[in-house]
């Protein structure tokens, strides 16, 4: 009898012992998940809904930063300092396709990779995705002049 309570207090402690161990490593994983090695993430670009991208307020100051409205002031028959003047296009063609930001030259410049050409702006700075982005949508938008 005394053989068995051995027994089983051995298999019970052993039980315990076990459940803490498991317990430890799940607490450990978790106390490190989220943890970015090199360091805090930035914020994500604002969401960008239906109609609430601006020419005005968010493309135009973007084209500006970057010295297109300065390069393309009518070189090459292209002016992006207007709507009307992205719509127009130059030797290329219209800059934007109202709707369809992946047929628009415009898109097709400024990101990685242009299908002809160097890519825009010329040597650089270029422009990060989430800017990219914010004009992708102005034209799926509808391109307004707004």
């Amino acid at each position: 009898m005394m053989t068995f309570m051995k027994e089983s207090l051995s298999m019970r402690i052993l039980s315990l012992f076990t459940l803490l161990v498991v317990l430890s490593l799940v607490a450990g994983a978790c106390r490190d998940m989220g943890v970015n090695p090199d360091g805090p993430v930035p914020p994500p670009p604002p969401i960008v809904t239906v109609d609430s991208v601006s020419f005005r307020n968010n493309v135009l100051p973007i084209l500006t930063r970057y010295g297109c409205t300065s390069c393309h002031g009518g070189t090459a028959g292209l002016t992006v300092g207007t709507v009307a003047g992205l719509e127009a296009g130059g030797l290329h063609g219209p800059a934007i396709v109202t709707g369809n930001a992946d047929a628009s030259n415009i898109v097709l410049k400024i990101s990685p990779n242009p299908s002809f050409g160097e890519r825009m702006p010329q040597g650089g700075p270029f422009m990060d995705l989430a800017t990219i982005r914010i004009i992708r949508d102005w034209i799926n938008q509808g391109a307004k002049d707004n």
